[in-house]
């Protein structure tokens, strides 16, 4: 497993390998999610925030059926901290990103 990220007067340069993630956040609060490949951004106003890399042969979560409890998958919730309130107010964390990775042996042919 490999990543990279570099952090240097408002350039911002992301570089993920096969089977991760990475998690951005621009500026404007846009959110992009990049796998298998590299980005680089110069942030004029403001700044671009990896908020996560992520490993998706490992998601923590396990997806159950609630009938059969049988494992469907696995997944990760990315959140962010925002303070919306008053100045004195505790931040929030908001789910920005949802990764889902679920079995190749739910796959059924008739």
């Amino acid at each position: 497993m490999s990543d990279t990220v570099v952090t240097f007067q408002g350039l911002t340069v992301v570089q993920v390998s096969q089977n991760q993630a990475a998690v951005i956040s621009d500026p404007q609060n846009h959110i992009f999610v990049l796998k298998n490949c590299g980005f680089v951004a110069y942030g004029i106003a403001g700044s671009y925030d990896v908020l996560a890399i992520v490993d998706q042969t490992h998601l923590p979560n396990v997806i159950k059926d609630h009938v059969t409890g049988a494992a469907l998958g696995r997944c990760l919730e990315v959140r962010m901290s925002s303070n919306t309130g008053p100045a004195d107010s505790a931040a929030k964390g908001y789910v920005v990103a949802l990764l889902y990775v679920l079995a190749r042996s739910l796959l059924f042919c008739s």
